[in-house]
């Protein structure tokens, strides 16, 4: 900026201390500048207020604003002169070379009687409503032609005065009170904590400083364009741009932060009935944080230079401002991240770890649906496992061939997908399904190592916004985190099946003789430590060899089903019924004493009695039959090998009975298990 600029009095500065005077209040005042001394004026006249708003104004009235500014320019004095609507006017011709322009121009006055005459004309001449310029000069304030004249002459007197050291003076003295209000805001600035306190210490200052009428910002927003809000005399909302128009404002003044609109400010901000717009630029390098605008703004060099370093020193605020709130958001997120990892570690079972995954990753980026799909043991296909947004029982239909579809191409190739439009991406190019409230969508391969086991989908961006590369970036951080927690639950459930392998009979599906003895301690532990009775009952099927030999192997083995089955809806939750080896079976009744058992044993005893078997009637009994022997703690014993014996040999003295009966274990009999064990046998 020139020393010159800076130097000069400037049009808006002289009219901006006449307006100070009391006399011109109802005036409104403007300026004409001579464009090349040959008699062509470049005006910037509003004598009725803005002329594209005011009905009273039309081109006629500039033209005959124009011919009254040659009319003084040429004479020298100050011209009275009505306008098109019957207005009264002065031009006042300014002889100073100093200065840029050549007249000042008043009016937006009318007389005390309003012609109605030439108002029904001039509404007939313009195709106007009558009723509503009645009103509009009804607002106006009053004047004579000779008060007006007056006022004229006063205004060819006091420019000489304003034009002398006098002005310079003031105006230096008010752009000092401006360096110092700005200097004071701009500590303000720099203590601002977030960008909303940065723009509305700027617009503030802009608005009331500077008198700047309307103030809006252009910031970032999802789908690539910038959101157009008003700061100051402007509606919150006014629409957006697209995010390549928001930074062709400066493609073409790369060294300048500062740039002026004209012929394109309404195509731009349509929201906003202005021609100008002056645009600073709020950013780093090539990144655009956004656009300061101020719309139908003149201001003198002193002033744009201050709003210069203002609006400079706000956006390296505000640049510092996004990179603490980045700093922070990163903490936060980190922080979320390792709560979230925390969470997954203490989940048990596959089945919640797989929704906790997708609930944890779908709140990372604003998803609302999503699922996770996990590859078969042939690896040929996927299934969904766990859904969000969509009825499971549907969801787990859906099987999708690896290779083929969104998910199966991403389980084929492990390579993440982002998509902004699924109908427009030539990677997809398929339309929308109606079920998804979006078209952008980001899909994550699981890993296990180096194997893909799996993909996580997610769509349906809250707010109708789309999927960024942040986004990605963040799921992708996610997803490898949650493998881990996805291979520890694998390895779980793989040893827990191995487990339940060593303690089950593959046969019959009941715990095994090993689980038995595993249990049988902590139970009679249990009993010793709290008082409590326990029983032990061995259940074992009358001529089940005669049966075998008969029937075959297979209908056997089939028996021994159906005798664990009957077994296990006799016993209560809190019983323990293992295969104990053969056509034998054991029972453990926690909390049952022996007289409370005999009646439990019978109840079974019938139950299998009655049970119908294939081809029993040619056993000699003619049904398949049990015989129970039944110990109890403390009665019979006070250790699992001894109860385990007594009980036993309580089921040897069944058989040796008569079998298909219940025995109670006696203390006198412990020493008989060998002899009735083989008197048993001879029977068989």
């Amino acid at each position: 900026m020139s020393h010159a600029e800076l130097t000069t009095i400037q049009p808006v500065e002289l009219l901006e201390n006449l307006k100070a005077h009391p006399f011109l209040a109802p005036y409104h005042l403007s300026f004409c500048c001579d464009q090349d001394g040959a008699g062509r004026f470049k005006s910037a006249f509003t004598i009725c207020g803005a002329v594209e708003q005011n009905p009273l104004c039309s081109k006629i009235c500039r033209t005959m604003v124009e011919e009254a500014v040659q009319r003084a320019s040429g004479s020298g004095v100050p011209v009275v002169f009505r306008c098109h609507a019957g207005l009264l006017n002065f031009a006042v011709p300014i002889k100073n070379g100093d200065l840029p322009f050549s007249c000042i121009i008043g009016g937006g006055v009318r007389e005390k009687e309003i012609d109605l005459a030439h108002l029904e004309v001039l509404s007939a001449a313009d195709n106007l409503d009558v009723v509503a310029l009645l009103g509009e000069l009804e607002q106006l304030p009053t004047a004579t032609e000779q008060e007006v004249t007056e006022t004229a002459h006063r205004v060819q007197e006091l420019v000489p005065s304003l034009l002398t050291r006098n002005l310079h003076s003031l105006i230096f003295e008010k752009t000092m009170q401006r360096l110092a209000a700005v200097t004071g805001v701009s500590a303000g600035i720099d203590g601002a904590r977030t960008a909303c306190d940065v723009m509305g210490l700027v617009s503030e200052t802009l608005g009331i400083l500077f008198d700047i009428a309307r103030i809006a910002i252009l910031v970032p927003q999802g789908g690539g364009s910038f959101a157009v809000k008003g700061l100051w005399g402007l509606d919150l909302d006014l629409g957006s741009v697209p995010a390549a128009k928001a930074h062709g404002i400066f493609s073409r003044h790369r060294t300048d932060q500062t740039v002026t609109i004209e012929d394109d400010c309404r195509a731009l901000f349509p929201a906003v009935e202005a021609d100008r717009a002056t645009c600073i630029r709020f950013g780093s390098g090539d990144e655009l944080l956004g656009v300061l605008v101020l719309f139908d703004t003149t201001l003198p060099p002193r002033d744009e230079m201050l709003v210069k370093l203002f609006t400079g020193r706000a956006a390296s605020r505000l640049q510092q401002v996004r990179s603490e709130e980045r700093h922070s958001s990163e903490s936060a997120q980190a922080e979320k991240l390792l709560h979230m990892f925390s969470t997954l570690s203490r989940t048990e079972g596959k089945e919640e770890l797989n929704q906790r995954i997708l609930g944890m990753a779908a709140d990372l980026v604003d998803a609302s649906s999503g699922s996770i799909m996990f590859k078969n043991d042939n690896g040929e296909t996927l299934k969904i496992e766990s859904a969000l947004g969509m009825n499971m029982q549907l969801a787990q239909s859906m099987v999708v061939q690896v290779g083929t579809g969104i998910a199966g191409k991403v389980a084929a190739s492990g390579h993440p997908l982002l998509v902004n439009d699924i109908e427009k991406d030539k990677r997809i190019g398929t339309p929308n399904r109606p079920r998804f409230k979006t078209k952008s969508f980001v899909s994550i391969p699981i890993r296990l190592r180096d194997d893909i086991i799996g993909v996580l989908n997610l769509s349906d961006k809250k707010n109708q916004g789309i999927f960024t590369e942040a986004d990605l970036k963040l799921l992708i951080t996610f997803a490898d985190h949650a493998s881990i927690m996805i291979e520890r639950a694998i390895s779980i459930e793989r040893a827990d099946i191995l487990e339940q392998l060593s303690i089950t009979d593959h046969l019959t599906g009941l715990y095994n003789r090993r689980f038995l003895k595993r249990r049988m301690e902590e139970e009679l532990s249990r009993s010793i430590r709290q008082n409590l009775g326990l029983t032990v009952m061995f259940v074992d099927l009358d001529h089940f060899k005669i049966y075998n030999d008969l029937c075959g192997h297979l209908a056997g083995d089939r028996a021994l089903k159906r005798l664990a089955r009957i077994l296990s809806e006799s016993a209560r939750q809190m019983d323990i019924v293992t295969r104990y080896g053969g056509e034998e079976f054991c029972i453990i009744l926690p909390g049952t004493s022996k007289k409370e058992s005999i009646f439990v044993a019978e109840r079974i005893r019938r139950a299998i009695e009655s049970e119908e078997f294939p081809h029993e009637e040619n056993l000699p009994q003619g049904s398949l039959t049990a015989s129970i022997g039944v110990s109890s703690y403390p009665e019979d014993g006070s250790t699992d090998a001894v109860l385990i014996k007594a009980a036993d040999v309580a089921l040897y003295r069944a058989k040796a009975d008569g079998r298909n009966r219940v025995a109670i274990a006696s203390g006198a009999e412990a020493d008989e298990g060998p002899h009735l064990k083989s008197v048993a046998q001879n029977q068989q």
